[in-house]
């Protein structure tokens, strides 16, 4: 007996010897599994639901779609109520690069877009659209298949995974086009396929493998073609046998299959232990790849990118069959229904219609849950819709989910920190959320809190360890919302400070180099009195000869103001009389007089354009006798005027070209939709076009004119008397005042323009008018400005030679701090880097204010520019000084005088800010850079536009209606570009 049962110990060693040599041979082919820290076993309660196969849910009467079902900015409507739409047709487009556009899940009518409550935590209401189905069919959209995927683009595949809706199903919803973008800033190595499914109660993921593995696999090889990587993994626990078998069978098939090409060999299913929350995007790729996502980053900092079964399956079927995102697995389960099960629902399904599928028991669910009993949240009702991101529908009993016990102190045990897979101190972070010292528990890292709920799983004391952690996250957004509210407030306030002072430097300067004229002035009348009088004598008498000429027989802007008044007149009367046409309610009488108002505001309108046009043909008539007197009184004072203002020439020709513009474009937009009076629309072209060669005609001419007046002037400024300087007061009141007129007129065109209202050639007439004023009253000031500082001559060199020891110590000024300069422009510097590597992560993310991260980095950019015109000051201040006083009786030698109308840096103006010359030339620089990168924008929409037409030539009938849109779509990108660059152009030409 004894030998018996010694040799059936031996037997039983060397099995259990050659079991673990068979398991150990099989463990070195298959791949390394690691482990993370912490992590629980609580019950997994997945038999109810997973024996069960995957069925169909019926067709929803009505169906309610939220707006918001993803990550990021809700969807914007495009149907109304009473519309028809079909299964599969889109009913909001997404708003932003983080967003994602809803589809009508079932073919109806569209009954209602109005908030309702939606299955949030908050448990608040958004905005939904409510569709009634309107018969037994289920009419889908046309929809373009893809077999052929292979031989798209990666663009095209990415924009189909945009159109289609498809976000993240196992989490936020984020968008998959925006995550198969990632390796345009990320190097990527590793794909998972998150098919742990942790959570108890849950089996969509589960169902979903064993019933569809081909998709899966086709879905990864989609994913692999964006993203590139170098292996792809399938993570999934060792609970799961069906899918694991189902999964390794179709990767065999697959490769296999001889007419598709080879498939990867490095994709590999990897079987890990079963712990929760190995189903944790982190603690998955540090089972897998032993790498630790870094705090508050992301897997792609690493290299790797993870995706759910479901959302890999919506990734096969958009872009194989073109299948919009409308339905999705849901997992029925709990104690409180007695057939829990899988089934695939279409998304807006109510969820007491999904309920009455699993029948629930008599006693009725004791607390209905969205998601699994650990990371779920309880609902309070179950009159809600499924959105994209719903799993699991848990009704719950009494005995598997009791209500929570009471809250008793901590004991210290430190149970939470060994649960814990994220490596944070749990107890810590529940002190400090209690007390609210929230800038402490940020710094125990609780951003990197998963809210697993494993802490409050383990806690002896039944604290809701997760609870408190939420509300602090809540609590710390607010603040950082508010501080973010603050800061841009703060950014705004300082970019209009730093406005200011620029511009209050560059007044300081223009003050200093007019007060400067006007000593060098005063000296030299004191010193030729004679010259002098005569000068002034002379200029009075053409003075008193130009105040004697007529006034301007006509007021061209008063006839221009009527005629627009009465075009407004005739166009409210012909309104009031198509109303009372159409309405049929009144009288025949009352027509007749309306009939009779509308003939007799056209009659207004005639005679307003005939006074109009009188009274601009005597303006151009009276023209050349007032170049002549105006050539007759330069001769008489030694100065000569300009032949013509080329600035407001300039401006009129770019405003002519614009109007050339705007008018080929109306006139193609016509001829393209059949629509319109095309005639009309083309004698208006032909017009503006005439308009813009009369201007460039007359642009040559004052060219000309001003060319060949220039060496005259030049001869009498050396020989005449320098006339007084212009009222600069004035010049400035009269150039704001024109600038003022402008932004009005401008105002009343957009407005106009925005409601369809009012005469829109004549306001921009107006617009025209009012810009060619602002130029002329810019000329003016200029050239009042140029000859204030052209005002010089020996004797005002040598009262300033005599004054010199005595005005030295007022006009020196303390040199500027160079050093701190160049400290303030390294600074200012440093923050535009910031604010740029800021926004640029915020777009990769789609998380953080983008908008309030573009005003930092605008403020920062004006900061840097006044440091650098700062710093510029201070160095040519500093570099060209006057030398410090010598000894008493010592000459000081004469500086060299500038160049009239430039503001030289051996002036005053130096120590303050640029010259004149170098911000005009600074602006003319940034002016080229905006061009060129214009130009480049139009070409590169150019291009597209071509391919895009060159393949609606090549397209199909199926594809036709897709790349008709897209042409479309491109043509109206290059219109706008081209408008940008009109305008840009107008600009650079005006300048």
């Amino acid at each position: 007996m004894v030998l018996s049962l010694l040799k059936s110990m031996v037997t039983s060693s060397r099995s259990a010897a050659t079991a673990e040599a068979e398991h150990t041979q099989k463990g070195q082919d298959a791949p390394r599994v690691f482990d993370f820290h912490g992590g629980i076993h609580p019950p997994e309660h997945k038999a109810l639901s997973n024996r069960a196969p995957l069925v169909a849910a019926p067709l929803p009467r009505e169906v309610v779609l939220p707006l918001s079902q993803h990550i990021g900015a809700p969807a914007q409507p495009l149907v109304e109520i009473g519309q028809r739409v079909k299964t599969g047709e889109l009913i909001a487009r997404a708003q932003g690069m983080i967003s994602a556009p809803v589809h009508a899940s079932i073919t109806g009518v569209v009954t209602a877009i109005e908030p309702r409550q939606i299955p949030h935590v908050s448990g608040l209401e958004d905005l939904c659209i409510v569709i009634e189905r309107d018969g037994e069919i289920d009419e889908w959209a046309r929809l373009e298949a893809w077999r052929d995927w292979r031989q798209q683009e990666a663009q095209d595949l990415i924009q189909r995974l945009q159109d289609a809706g498809v976000v993240g199903q196992g989490g936020a919803g984020f968008p998959s086009a925006v995550k198969a973008r990632v390796r345009e800033r990320h190097a990527i190595d590793t794909l998972i396929l998150n098919a742990a499914e942790c959570e108890p109660y849950i089996t969509a993921d589960d169902l979903t493998m064993r019933t569809h593995p081909e998709a899966l696999i086709e879905g990864l090889e989609i994913l692999a073609s964006l993203i590139g990587p170098e292996c792809i993994l399938i993570g999934i626990e060792d609970n799961k046998p069906e899918a694991v078998i189902a999964l390794e069978q179709a990767i065999r098939a697959r490769r296999a299959d001889k007419r598709l090409p080879p498939l990867d060999s490095r994709l590999e299913v990897v079987v890990v232990p079963t712990k929760y929350p190995s189903g944790g995007e982190k603690q998955l790729i540090k089972l897998l790849t032993d790498r630790e996502v870094p705090s508050r980053g992301l897997p792609a900092d690493i290299g790797v990118v993870v995706h759910n079964p479901g959302t890999v399956r919506a990734v096969q079927r958009a872009v194989c069959f073109g299948e919009p995102m409308i339905s999705r697995v849901v997992t029925l389960t709990g104690e409180a229904l007695q057939h829990p099960h899988n089934v695939e629902a279409r998304l807006g399904t109510s969820i007491a219609d999904l309920l009455r599928l699993a029948a629930p028991a008599p006693t009725g669910i004791a607390r209905l849950v969205m998601g699994g009993p650990m990371m779920g949240f309880t609902l309070e009702s179950d009159a809600l819709p499924i959105i994209k991101t719903t799993n699991c529908l848990l009704a719950s009993s009494p005995e598997s989910l009791p209500p929570p016990a009471v809250e008793q102190p901590c004991i210290r045990c430190g149970m939470c920190e060994q649960a814990c897979p994220a490596e944070l101190l749990p107890q810590q972070l529940y002190w400090f959320s209690k007390a609210r010292e929230f800038d402490k528990a940020e710094l125990y890292n609780l951003a990197d809190c998963i809210e697993c709920g494993a802490c409050s799983y383990v806690c002896p004391s039944q604290i809701p360890l997760v609870q408190y952690y939420r509300f602090a996250k809540g609590e710390i957004r607010s603040a950082q919302h508010e501080a973010r509210k603050s800061e841009r407030a703060r950014h705004r306030f300082e970019f209009k400070q730093a406005r200011m002072a620029r511009e209050e430097a560059e007044k300081e300067a223009k003050r200093q180099q007019r007060a400067q004229a006007a000593q060098k002035s005063a000296a030299a009348s004191a010193d030729a009195s004679a010259d002098a009088s005569a000068a002034a004598d002379t200029t009075s008498a053409s003075t008193a000869a130009a105040a004697a000429q007529p006034a301007p027989a006509t007021d061209i802007k008063a006839f221009k103001t009527a005629r627009a008044a009465a075009n407004i007149a005739v166009k409210k009367a012909e309104k009031a009389l198509k109303a009372a046409q159409d309405g049929g309610e009144s009288s025949e009488s009352d027509i007749a007089k309306l009939e009779a108002n509308v003939t007799a505001a056209k009659t207004k309108l005639a005679s307003a354009e005939s006074d109009l046009k009188a009274a601009s043909e005597a303006s151009e008539s009276a023209a050349p006798a007032a170049a002549g007197a105006s050539t007759a009184s330069t001769a008489t004072t030694g100065a000569t005027a300009p032949a013509a203002d080329l600035k407001a020439l300039k401006t009129a020709r770019a405003a002519a070209n614009i109007a050339v513009k705007k008018a080929e474009k109306a006139l193609k937009t016509a001829q393209d939709s059949g629509e319109g009076d095309i005639p009309a629309l083309e004698t208006s072209v032909a017009e503006a076009k005439t308009r813009l060669a009369k201007a460039e005609a007359d642009l040559k001419a004052a060219s000309e004119a001003s060319e060949s007046a220039a060496p005259a002037a030049a001869s009498a400024s050396a020989t005449g008397a320098a006339a007084p300087a212009a009222d600069l007061k004035a010049l400035k009141t009269a150039r704001a005042a024109a600038n003022i007129a402008v932004k009005k007129a401008e105002k009343a065109l957009k407005t106009a323009q925005d409601s369809g209202e009012g005469d829109i050639p004549a306001l921009e007439t107006s617009v025209t008018d009012a810009k060619a004023r602002l130029a002329k009253a810019e000329g003016d000031l200029k050239a009042a400005t140029d000859a204030a500082g052209a005002d010089k001559s020996p004797v005002a060199s040598a009262a300033a030679g005599s004054s010199a020891n005595a005005s030295a110590p007022a006009a020196a000024a303390p040199s500027a701090d160079i050093k701190a300069l160049k400290t303030a422009r390294a600074a200012a510097n440093i923050a535009v880097k910031k604010a740029e590597k800021a926004l640029a992560r915020a777009s990769e993310s789609g998380e953080g204010d983008i908008e309030d991260l573009q005003t930092l980095l605008a403020t920062a950019q004006e900061n840097l520019r006044a440091a650098e015109v700062r710093l510029n000051s201070a160095q040519a201040g500093s570099t060209d000084a006057t030398p410090a006083a010598k000894g008493a009786g010592e000459l000081i030698p004469e500086a060299p005088k500038p160049a009239a109308g430039s503001v030289g840096r051996g002036s005053m103006a130096s120590n303050v800010t640029l010259s004149q010359a170098e911000i005009e030339a600074s602006r003319a620089e940034n002016l080229a850079k905006r061009h060129k990168q214009v130009s480049i924008a139009v070409k590169a929409a150019e291009a597209a536009h071509r391919k895009a037409e060159a393949a609606l030539s090549e397209a199909d009938d199926e594809n036709r209606q897709r790349l008709a849109t897209k042409v479309d779509r491109t043509r109206r990108n290059l219109e706008h570009a081209r408008e940008s660059l009109a305008e840009v152009q107008a600009l650079v030409d005006a300048q």
